[in-house]
């Protein structure tokens, strides 16, 4: 099963992604698995102190991306 990585950081107003301090494998069947984990997955003390969020494949594609403004509308 492909392994998929969990990232977060915190993105700055002028779009300057940080260092990441969510870095999570996320193992699942497909790229839309990995999307359906990711989405429901609990959330941590770390997720409240970023506001970008994204999910790479194993050659570092990105597959998602979120920007926490997005999901609080």
């Amino acid at each position: 099963m492909p392994a998929y990585r969990l990232r977060g950081a915190v993105r700055a107003t002028n779009g300057e992604i940080g260092p990441a301090l969510i870095d999570e494998i996320v193992t699942a069947a497909d790229r839309q698995e990995a999307v359906r984990c990711v989405n429901a997955r609990e959330t941590t003390p770390a997720d409240e102190q970023v506001n970008a969020l994204w999910l790479v494949d194993e050659h570092d594609n990105l597959v998602w991306s979120l920007r926490r403004a997005d999901r609080e509308l």
